[in-house]
């Protein structure tokens, strides 16, 4: 096996790939090449024109970082958060988090609902479909309840003819067809009750315009995951969008529609802060509003029961100490309240998705949190409209959720216990002053602990007044989330490609040649040409052949211009040259199989070298199967079977001469005998030769095929050289294979090859041109015969 591989890598390196060939070959069959190139130019050019036309439109969206608004939904925290080590890298997140509310099927819903980009209207133009947008003549429009409950496209021919409108639709695979005899016009389909309008100044349609209609979350969905697609450009907060649709106006309608709803959904979800926030305080504010109006009445009554005017003037300096203390725990219970609200607010299971309200907590810490976990919720919101539970955003933002949640759990916790600290802590400070002033009326005291739960009740009621008044100030005032830098307003076609369509099936064109070419080269077993047979065999080609048109098999021999009888003359000298003349005379001509041509070679080659005036005698040889009487026009019957038979003694009786080659004499094979072998391995036969040879110059023998019967092999004990004639596009490749063997087992001696019938017409051939005859295929060799006879008999030398 691996002398196997290593010969057959020897091959290889042998016999490169021979590119000059390849080329020529390319060059011989141009007409097929170019016949192919046009025709799949042509179909090029009908397959573009039948491709719609691809508009790209471009638009970039600068994302506003709304924490430097001052709104009630509290996004300032950035500095706070990298102040105490939390926050950080913002600003990526947020374009990413915005790009996916961009990109969201929820909002692009809103824009095919906005621009009825459910309803699709066109026309064909030479091939192709072409969007008409706003320009269709006709609106049609179906119901909201059946275009939203869809579930395949409604499609509808309209064809105009004589003022009114021709209606064939197709919906679920089913047809119908409705006539509309004037406009507006309500008619019912099996999708829903439709509605067909003129549009305003147009005027009525002269063409068949095909109108359909989708579903538009299917039209959303398509155009938000098909057709549109978003970057964060290289500027964090900066958000590219393009799209990609076959109309430029429809695809800078839904660029600026985008952005333009894209903003109305961010002052949305803003708003829900301010919301949650009013609607909070509103009902603290009533709790309120009914405690401090108690306590002004237990004011009012205690001053009426006690007859209190003024404080003792003594008492004014501790009352003083006792006031700024009072201050200090108003505002430190004020804060107890607010985180206990929040505290109740957070832990209401109602409230588990609500924005947690900022009704003005001091700690720094926790307000920072708090905006954290609002941003946190409302991000969550937007991106959930335009996604499933598993979008990994959504599960990165409920993780943050719940951590920021734990962490305002313990903030108001440690909180709660610092404000109790320093209540205790203002209490005894307090009690101190109290003890100056136990001298004090009880009365006065009274008040004053009266006193102070209403200023409690009213600092805290005048504070959440504040806050609701900045919730509606922040309804009605927003600031847009995302400001347009570059609006759509110029559109590039990107399709079709139609040079690169041409060029694809430019080369399409000329690929299919070239494979016909090569598969009819794998597929073709036989030989073409001297090339070929060189490749194969050692054994030196003499001559090659070409084909033969004429009916005869006989060359034209009195003209220059037949290139046959030029190769034929190439063939005589190269023979001249090879043979050791006088004493080598006998050229034996054989093939592999019938039909390859070594009698059309044995006779021209017979009647070249008689018109060399040389004394030729062409033998037949082929004992089985003799052609040479029928092709000379000999009709007599005995031949050299009846002499070495025994049957003539006088062989010359047997010889005729041709009528236009007077050199050229004739002996036929005669009657086809039972033991042809035999005969040829008689001494008698030998006898013959020698006898012969001292007649002729040159002795041509027309032997039998060698890959039938032995017979040339028993010649070849007589003859001196061996011409083997192997035939284009009939001889199998592997029949050289046969030859080879012959050679190396020196079956016959001094063998030389002659290749029959090669296409002289071929590029590599093309010196051959000028001559313009070549012979004919399947007309001579075993069984073929030739298309006409010699008319003139021989006659006997």
């Amino acid at each position: 096996m691996d002398n196997n591989f290593e010969q057959f890598e020897q091959d290889i390196q042998e016999k490169p790939i021979d590119w000059r060939e390849i080329f020529e070959r390319i060059i011989f069959h141009w007409k097929w090449f170019l016949f192919s190139a046009v025709i799949a130019i042509i179909a090029g050019f009908f397959y573009s024109r039948t491709q719609n036309d691809v508009y790209e439109v471009k638009s970039s969206i600068l994302i506003i970082d709304q924490s430097k608004s001052g709104q009630m939904n509290e996004l300032s925290v950035l500095k706070q958060l990298d102040a105490v080590g939390i926050g950080g890298g913002k600003s990526a997140t947020m374009a990413n988090n915005e790009e996916q509310v961009i990109h969201s099927t929820t909002l692009m819903k809103r824009v095919v609902n906005n621009l009825e980009l459910h309803t699709n209207y066109s026309h064909k133009v030479f091939l192709k479909s072409e969007d008409l947008y706003t320009a269709s003549p006709l609106y049609v429009h179906l119901d909201s309840l059946s275009l939203n409950q869809l579930q395949f496209p409604l499609e509808l021919d309209i064809t105009p003819e004589d003022g009114q409108l021709n209606i064939k639709g197709n919906y679920n695979d089913s047809t119908f067809q409705l006539q509309a005899k004037k406009l507006p016009a309500i008619l019912k389909t099996p999708a829903g009750i439709i509605s067909i309008l003129l549009r305003h100044g147009k005027t009525f349609p002269d063409e068949p315009i095909k109108v359909s209609i989708s579903n538009p979350s299917k039209v959303a969905k398509y155009l938000a995951e098909k057709s549109l697609t978003t970057e964060v450009g290289k500027l964090a907060d900066v958000i590219d969008l393009t799209l990609k649709v076959a109309h430029a106006k429809k695809g800078q309608d839904i660029l600026n529609t985008l952005s333009t709803i894209y903003n109305q959904d961010a002052t949305e979800q803003n708003n829900l802060s301010a919301i949650n926030t009013a609607t909070f305080i509103d009902g603290r504010l009533k709790l309120l509003a009914s405690e401090l109006g108690d306590v002004e009445k237990d004011v009012e009554s205690y001053k009426k029961t006690n007859k209190l005017t003024d404080i003792d003037e003594d008492a004014k300096m501790y009352l003083e100490k006792n006031s700024t203390y009072n201050q200090l725990q108003v505002q430190v219970e004020m804060q107890q309240h607010l985180i206990k609200y929040v505290d109740e607010f957070i832990n209401n299971p109602a409230h588990q998705s609500a924005l947690i309200p900022n009704l003005g907590l001091t700690d720094v810490g926790l307000v920072a949190v708090i905006q954290k976990y609002n941003e946190l919720l409302m991000t969550r919101g937007r991106i959930a409209l335009g996604s499933s539970s598993e979008n990994p955003v959504l599960k990165t933002l409920n993780e943050q959720i719940n951590a920021t949640r734990k962490a305002i759990q313990i903030s108001i916790s440690n909180i709660r216990k610092g404000l109790q600290i320093s209540n205790t802590d203002l209490g005894a400070q307090n009690s101190l002053i109290q003890s100056k002033i136990r001298d004090m009326p009880r009365q006065e005291r009274e008040f004053i602990e009266i006193k102070r739960q209403q200023q409690v009740k009213e600092s805290l009621y005048l504070f959440l007044l504040q806050k609701r008044e900045e919730a509606s100030l922040n309804m009605a005032v927003t600031v847009p989330k995302g400001r347009v830098l570059n609006a759509p307003d110029d559109a590039t076609q990107v399709g079709p490609h139609r040079t690169m369509i041409m060029l694809m099936f430019l080369v399409i064109g000329l690929l299919i040649p070239a494979a016909i070419i090569y598969l009819l080269e794998i597929i073709n077993t036989s030989i073409r040409n001297r090339t070929d047979v060189e490749k194969s065999t050692k054994i030196p080609v003499i001559s090659e052949l070409g084909h033969n048109d004429s009916s005869s098999i006989f060359i034209d021999y009195h003209t220059n211009s037949s290139s046959n009888s030029e190769l034929f003359r190439l063939l005589r000298a190269k023979l001249q040259f090879t043979l050791d003349h006088p004493t080598e005379k006998v050229i034996l001509v054989t093939s592999t199989m019938a039909g390859e041509g070594k009698t059309f070679v044995g006779i021209n080659l017979s009647v070249m070298l008689s018109l060399a005036e040389k004394k030729v005698l062409i033998m037949g040889m082929d004992l089985r199967k003799p052609q040479l009487a029928k092709h000379f026009g000999i009709e007599f019957k005995d031949g050299i079977t009846a002499y070495l038979s025994g049957q003539i003694t006088d062989y010359k009786s047997m010889i005729f001469s041709s009528p236009e080659f007077p050199l050229l004499d004739i002996l036929p094979a005669g009657v086809i005998p039972p033991n042809p072998n035999e005969l040829i391995m008689k001494r008698r036969f030998d006898s013959l030769l020698d006898e012969l040879k001292e007649q002729y110059d040159y002795i041509v023998i027309d032997s039998a095929p060698v890959g039938v019967v032995s017979d040339s092999y028993l010649i070849d004990r007589v003859s001196d050289l061996t011409l083997y004639v192997c035939r284009a596009r009939y001889t199998d490749k592997r029949n050289i294979d046969f030859i080879n063997r012959i050679q190396d087992e020196k079956s016959l001696k001094r063998l030389f090859l002659v290749v029959n019938d090669v296409d002289l017409e071929s590029n590599k051939y093309a010196y051959h041109r000028k001559y313009g005859y070549g012979y004919g295929k399947n007309r001579y060799g075993y069984g073929y015969g030739y298309g006409s006879k010699k008319t003139d008999t021989g006659k006997h030398v």
